[in-house]
Order: C-alpha cells, then structure tokens, then sequence
C-alpha cells in the first residue's frame, strides 16, 4: 500500500486532470418548420455568453434559407442543403434568432411537398460566464498577453499564432488546436476529441483575435470573433497515452487556409533550457501569448521528464489555463513545435512532440510537410539539470525501482511492486 501511495504522489492529480473545459449545458428545445412556409424563432437563455442550436436533421430546399442570427443583426451563419445531427455556429450572447425563407415560389406552388420540414432541433447549447476550476495553471500573476500586442514587436510569433485555432467541441467546451502540415490537419489533446463521433461537432475557429492590444475584450470568453473554417472534421488518429488526436478538417465551401500558414515539429523533441513559448485560447479568450515569467525572465524548458498528466512530459510555469489544452509549445530558437500542451500544476506539462510524430511516421499518418529538419542542441551541463524533490532523485546509482517518467529512484518499492507497476508506468527493477 505504501508503494501504491508513493505511485500516486507522482501522478497527483492525473485521473482528473484530463479534461476540457466545460463552458456551456445543454438544454432542451422542440422546433421545427414546414419547408413551405417562412419561419422565425428567438431562442432566449438569460445571462447566455453564448447560443447554438442543435440540429436533429436539415433539409433545406433549392433557393431556401436557414440562418441563425444575433438579435441586433451583429452575426448570422446560413445554411442549406441536407446536415444531420450537428451544433450549429455559436451565437454570441443570450438571444439567438432561428429564421427559415422558403423558396420564392415555396409558397404558391406545390413544387414542395406540404407536409416536408426544412429542419428539426431538439436541443441548444448556452454559454455560462463562469469555466470549471483550472486545470492548467497560471504560475503567479498571469504573463500572458493578447497576441495583437506583439503582432509589430514580434511579427514572428503573431505569425506562429495565425495556425492557432480555438475550439468549440459538441457545443459546450473548449480547447485548443493547430494546423499541423500543409494538408489541412489539426492536433489537439485526446482529452479535447477523444473520437470520431466528437470530430463531427467542432467549430474550428482562426483569427480570434482583437484589433487592439488594449481592448477590455482580450481577457473575455469567445470574444473577438474570428473565422469558422469547419464545423466538423475527419477522425485521423488518436493516442490516449500520448494524449493527442489528428484530424482533417472538412472545410466550409469557399474556405482557404493559406492565409493561416501551418506549424511544423521538429523530430529531435525539446532541448532542456531552451526558450520557448505558447499561442494559446485560455479559457476560451482571444488568442494569447505565453513567453515570459514572473521574474521577467523568457520561459524555458525547465524538465525534459516530469510526471505530470501524462509519464515523461516536459515541464514549464509559463502561464496557461483551462481551454489551452492542445496548444502548442513553440521554441523561440527556430520556431518549431517541440511539445503539446496537456496539462497544469506549475511545473505545467506538455507532450514531447517527437513522440507524436513517432508514432505517426509509423502509421504512415504523418501529414506533409508536418516536420522541420532543424536541431538544437542543449547549452546546459548536467549539473544545471532540475532534480525531483518527491522521492530520490539521484538516479545514476538507483538500487531498487527506477521510474523514468519522474527520473525517480523510488526506493520504498519492492521487486514486486515495481513489476507490478511497469507496464502501465515504465518502471524498472534495478535491485538484485
């Protein structure tokens, strides 16, 4: 039992901390309309910050129209065609209005069957202003800025930031994710979209970001709009042990990315004490930047193997919170991804992208043009290297069991709770 709670000090907080934030709640709704007749709707939930209907069905004749609109008119998304089962593009605020247009010659013909219906929702998502508790973690005052704030200071970043996307997952929570490749993909956490079914019903949005670095809507939830390039996406792959997913992205008609550019990895993973930084969706907000600390120092890759949601993450306290969750870890020295953002407790935790792209290149599921062929080299000595103060850290000379994942020498284990251990944790006897 001992060996079991010394495991479980390293893995505080795993069981719970994979998971997205939860912004929204479902509530129920019986609306339909006749595919001959005009139709409008307001849907109302006071104190909303946001509403998207949900669509059991969509059959929406030739020459008809459905949209969905703000009440002042400030957004309005159309749709026609056939959809099924899908949240349609959120609505800022509390009132959404549903409005359906027949044909020209919907109502004085019998071109269209009487008793056919342009849609059926069953359901809308609303907003609620305030997020669960954090599971990624601000370290100390939050450092992070809107990303239009260094879009002259820094043109490189803000550029890197442009394939930084927020994530509206079934209506009702958020995350983060990035253009991986030149094919149109995305990455994000498993813990985001975790399947096929879930990859159907995500708005995957760019450009949120403000006009001015000093506008109050920076720091808000899903403000400052930006572009909803798809509302679904292709389920690619997903690894729960490496907590991420890769899917392609169904793009609406007319919809380019190019301008967005893409994100490429770099095979060699992270550098220990190299710069780096985080374009990230924070809590659903605008598109924030993550590069210094308290002290005012640049953040660095401060472990190379922490226990943190996942075994064997690397660790950093630049700032992040709930919503950041699939955002990717960039180093300053060549702009390349190194990590994927998972998970908080200062040191925060991300997964070694060289492990992604790994297991990917292996699965011939590696999109083009997804890796840099840059390397960089450590400037550290060894003495420099950060030790895990949970249990012994002088691992060189371990005699019992070796857990790589917090580079631990756990020595209350016997042979027999290490063996036990291993194959879900890494652990290794060392002992006689």
């Amino acid at each position: 039992m001992f060996a079991l709670a010394t495991l479980a000090a390293l893995f505080v907080g795993l069981a719970s901390a994979a998971q997205n934030i939860k912004v929204g709640a479902d509530r129920s709704l019986n609306l339909s309309a006749p595919a001959n007749q005009v139709f409008s709707y307001i849907i109302r939930q006071e104190g909303a910050t946001y509403i998207a209907p949900h669509f059991v069905d969509l059959d929406i004749p030739a020459g008809a129209t459905l949209q969905i609109s703000a009440l002042d008119g400030s957004q309005t998304v159309k749709y026609n065609g056939k959809q099924s089962d899908f949240y349609a593009e959120y609505v800022r605020g509390s009132e959404a209005v549903v409005s359906y247009f027949p044909p020209p010659t919907g109502i004085t013909t019998d071109d269209i069957n009487t008793e056919s219906v342009a849609f059926t929702v069953d359901r809308y998502a609303s907003g609620f202003p305030t997020p669960d508790s954090n599971i990624e973690a601000i370290c100390g005052a939050d450092n992070t800025q809107a990303i239009t704030c260094v879009k002259t200071s820094d043109p490189t970043k803000y550029q890197k930031a442009q394939a930084v996307a927020r994530l509206l997952i079934g209506g009702n929570s958020l995350c983060t994710g990035w253009l991986f490749g030149s094919e149109g993909h995305l990455i994000t956490n498993n813990h985001c979209i975790g399947n096929a079914a879930t990859a159907k019903n995500v708005q995957f949005e760019f450009a949120a970001e403000c006009a001015t670095c000093s506008d109050p809507n920076n720091t808000k939830q899903l403000a400052c709009p930006g572009v909803t390039v798809a509302t679904s996406a292709q389920f690619i792959y997903t690894s729960q042990t490496l907590d991420f997913t890769l899917v392609k992205l169904n793009l609406k008609s007319g919809v380019s990315l190019s301008k967005y550019g893409y994100l490429q990895a770099r095979e060699s993973g992270p550098v220990l004490s190299e710069p780096i930084y985080i374009p990230q969706h924070p809590g659903g907000k605008p598109t924030r930047l993550a590069t210094v600390l308290d002290s005012g120092k640049v953040g660095t890759v401060e472990s190379l193997s922490i226990a943190s949601c996942q075994a064997d993450e690397i660790g950093y306290t630049l700032d992040t919170e709930n919503g950041a969750s699939g955002s990717p870890v960039l180093s300053t020295k060549d702009n390349a991804v190194v990590a994927l953002h998972n998970c908080g407790g200062c040191l925060n935790g991300a997964i070694k992208i060289n492990k992604v792209v790994s297991q990917l290149k292996s699965l011939s599921f590696l999109p083009a043009n997804a890796v840099t062929g840059s390397r960089v080299k450590s400037e550290i000595t060894k003495s420099e290297v950060v030790e895990n103060d949970i249990v012994e850290s002088k691992t060189d000379n371990c005699a019992s069991c070796f857990y790589p994942g917090a580079e631990a020498c756990l020595t209350d284990f016997t042979k027999e709770d290490c063996e036990s251990f291993a194959t879900k944790y890494g652990t290794v006897w060392r002992g006689d």
